[in-house]
């Protein structure tokens, strides 16, 4: 009883707050500003090092940044993620806190990308910075198979496209790959963005649409670089896919999970009922955000221990 009361009371909370804003036309910046705000609830684990680093881009010939979230406990992988923010909003700081959650669950070392954000920096500014930070992972001394790519919500369409580009130029894979309440579907059809428009206690496909046609620049919505859900996606790694049944992309999941498993690709999906966009984020508060965590965990430290025999 007390958790579903809690449940509710967060629900409530994000309706007058993440939901209402995102249903308007408020100029990015403000939006990224409130986002950073809100995120200060989340708090970092104590047993996690952060720090920030600064890459050369090897492809734009700028600077990368990135947070690296270190365990206590030692590593036995990388997780390389993409935060989410509908392409145009979020960062390493709204994510630091799950963050160290990844690194102490999955004992992994945690890159958490500031890639480029939209609409100033379209297509392909934020994928040009997901390759640079996965060759100085390589350049590091990692291997593909020591890595995890990650993602949540845009996020998952910038690590989803970026495994694809390594499969069709025929460069080893990494690992396997996470994501949390994918953004895959640029175009916004999957029915659920219908269906669960006023379920849904966090956002609105208003939002999503500003930082989708933003991240697109010229390219069409259905392209598969960048709805990647339209991707080949053949000879692709693990997936562990996660959602929440509130959610109005919760078919963006269902639709790839089932699309990845017609195409042999080895896939796990979990949809938590009752749950919304990214509840991960809230397992301070709620029971079934600490459970996806550990699930998370589980498959980071169970796909490594495979592939690094």
């Amino acid at each position: 009883m007390q958790q579903k009361l809690i449940e509710t009371g967060l629900k409530i909370g994000l309706r007058l707050s993440f939901k209402l804003a995102s249903g308007l036309a408020l100029p990015f910046p403000v939006l990224r500003t409130a986002m950073e705000i809100g995120s200060t609830i989340f708090k970092p684990r104590a047993d996690v090092w952060v720090k920030q680093i600064k890459l050369r881009d090897s492809l734009d010939q700028g600077i990368v940044h990135a947070e690296v979230a270190t365990p206590e406990d030692g590593t036995r992988g990388v997780l390389l993620h993409c935060h989410g923010g509908a392409f145009f909003a979020g960062s390493s700081r709204t994510h630091r806190a799950l963050s160290t959650e990844f690194a102490a669950r999955g004992k992994v070392k945690v890159y958490m990308l500031d890639y480029r954000r939209a609409p100033e920096h379209p297509y392909p500014a934020a994928l040009n910075d997901v390759k640079s930070l996965y060759q100085h992972l390589l350049s590091d001394g990692w291997k593909p198979e020591q890595i995890i790519l990650g993602g949540d919500s845009g996020g998952c369409a910038l690590a989803l496209a970026f495994a694809v580009e390594l499969r069709s130029v025929g460069h080893a894979l990494p690992a396997g790959i996470v994501m949390i309440s994918p953004y895959v579907d640029i175009t916004l059809s999957s029915a659920s963005v219908l269906k669960n428009a006023k379920r849904d206690p966090m956002i609105k496909s208003y939002a999503l649409k500003r930082g989708g046609d933003g991240y697109r620049g010229q390219l069409a919505a259905r392209n598969p670089l960048i709805s990647p859900i339209f991707a080949d996606l053949s000879a692709l790694p693990p997936m562990l896919i996660q959602a929440g049944s509130e959610e109005i992309l919760v078919d963006d999941a269902i639709n790839l999970a089932a699309r990845a498993q017609q195409s042999g690709v080895q896939v796990h999906l979990h949809v938590y009922e009752n749950m919304w966009h990214n509840f991960q984020m809230f397992n301070r508060f709620v029971q079934k955000s600490e459970q996806a965590l550990d699930e998370i965990g589980v498959f980071i430290q169970s796909t490594l221990a495979k592939t690094t025999k």
